[in-house]
């Protein structure tokens, strides 16, 4: 797929509800803990599902727990307040900033078109403190994005695409086929490369590249 998720950078996951996002950033965090540092997840969808993230890590939970930071954001506002003080809110030692998702609540918000356009510069506002996060704090940053049909096809795109599009270095995309098996597809960068892959208990597992 052309790499992981790199320090200084912003990593988008998009796809359909239960295509695996939560799933791939919980197995996400787990890889950072299991080498030794620290991952703070900012859950904006309700109650954290722990128990999942507990599933993802296995037997390896109590020597990465520790490490595993929850945030929840239940307004579109303590978002923004998190997002603005980074410095303070992050556990020392995070080098993993997973948001999930970042517009759930900003997509809750949207109302008359004068005020979306306030709430549009909000959300591209939220974007560039993370990626100068990134890059300052050197961490590496992975957001989840719910999606939204395009007009013109079957595809999906991410809600305010063209704000997460600009600001992001990498995007991935997952497509629920048969049962638990998805395509994920890299967009960005071009080319793009699509792969197959699985849902299990443990998180997502590789099945060879894509025929499609």
């Amino acid at each position: 797929m052309g790499g992981g998720i790199s320090a200084g950078e912003i990593a988008l996951l998009f796809g359909e509800r239960g295509s695996g996002k939560t799933s791939l950033a919980f197995q996400s965090m787990v890889s950072a803990a299991q080498r030794g540092l620290g991952a703070t997840m900012v859950y904006t969808e309700g109650r954290a599902p722990v128990e999942r993230l507990t599933e993802i890590a296995g037997a390896s939970w109590p020597s990465v727990g520790d490490l595993c930071y929850l945030l929840e954001a239940k307004t579109f506002e303590e978002q923004d307040s998190i997002i603005e003080s980074l410095q303070s809110q992050l556990p020392p030692g995070t080098a993993l900033l997973v948001i999930d998702s970042i517009n759930s609540l900003y997509r809750a918000r949207l109302g008359e078109h004068d005020e979306n356009i306030s709430i549009n510069k909000s959300l591209s506002r939220q974007l560039a403190l993370l990626k100068a996060a990134a890059r300052g704090m050197g961490m590496a940053i992975l957001i989840t994005s719910e999606v939204r049909a395009q007009l013109d096809s079957n595809a999906v795109q991410p809600v305010a695409y063209r704000i997460l599009g600009y600001w992001v270095d990498r995007a991935v995309r997952l497509d629920k086929l048969q049962g638990s098996v998805r395509k994920a597809t890299s967009t960005k960068p071009p080319p793009e490369r699509d792969a197959l892959i699985k849902v299990t208990p443990l998180g997502l597992e590789g099945m060879g590249d894509s025929p499609v």
